[in-house]
């Protein structure tokens, strides 16, 4: 299989293959007071992961890009911030301890659909009481870009993941397109649904 174009821009500590750390994000580190336990699954070169320990929070993350894992660690190294990281498949990962904070950003539909269903059934299991989920995934709505088709295995439907969320306190949804071009030239239009989501047992509500 062709190696995505993410592993040859991990190479570059001074790029940030997928941007700067997301709104939402941010908002979450003002609500949680950087108190809680954040699991960052598929968490790449690290954008969200290394702005929450910076922000205070207890950070485990892991990817299965050892490219990826290595520039996390560099530039937490550089910014003198512990974020404990390592290289994993994400469909051999088992939880060992509830989390205040998951995030799966842009990771579920590479995996097959039987996979990130079990995993996201997972990840509600192991979020603590009042704790929160934040999942965005590629959506059917339009066509798979080529370069991606080898690596995206398990598109969602559109709206599926609200679905997957029922009973949950929905503090966003959005529906999108992204516009984005690789580093090869290729100019993509990437439909996303993105969702944070809070565990609806006795917490503190955000």
């Amino acid at each position: 299989m062709e190696r995505p174009y993410w592993e040859d821009t991990y190479r570059d500590q001074t790029s940030r293959t997928f941007g700067l750390v997301s709104q939402e994000i941010i908002e979450l580190a003002e609500t949680l007071l950087g108190e809680g336990r954040v699991l960052d699954m598929g968490c790449g070169e690290g954008r969200n992961a290394l702005f929450l320990a910076g922000a205070g929070f207890t950070v485990d993350a892991f990817d299965i890009s050892e490219q990826g894992i290595d520039k996390l660690l560099a530039t937490a190294e550089r910014m003198e911030i512990n974020v404990n990281a390592w290289v994993e498949d994400m469909r051999d990962f088992e939880f060992s301890r509830p989390y205040d904070l998951i995030i799966s950003h842009g990771v579920f539909h590479l995996l097959p659909r039987d996979d990130w269903q079990r995993l996201i059934h997972r990840v509600k299991e192991y979020t603590v009481p009042g704790g929160v989920n934040v999942v965005a995934v590629f959506v059917d709505t339009l066509p798979t870009p080529a370069d991606l088709i080898p690596h995206v295995k398990g598109l969602f439907r559109e709206g599926e993941l609200a679905e997957l969320y029922a009973g949950w306190n929905v503090v966003s949804f959005e529906s999108y397109i992204k516009e984005d071009e690789h580093p090869n030239g290729v100019k993509h239009r990437h439909p996303i649904n993105k969702l944070v989501a809070q565990n609806p047992e006795v917490g503190m509500p955000i």
